[in-house]
């Protein structure tokens, strides 16, 4: 009986996992936007102080 090759013996899942994809399209973003936030508030506290 004739052994058929296919590539699917040596497949490997190489896609990128979902909470990665969460991460990079919302959480970062997020940090950044909140990062910032806080910049202009420490700033502007900072002047108010003066």
């Amino acid at each position: 009986m004739q052994k058929y090759y296919t590539d699917l013996d040596d497949f490997e899942d190489d896609s990128r996992s979902r909470l990665l994809e969460v991460t990079e399209r919302w959480l970062m973003p997020a940090v950044i936007f909140v990062a910032g936030v806080i910049i202009i508030l420490a700033v502007c506290v900072s002047l108010e102080a003066l």
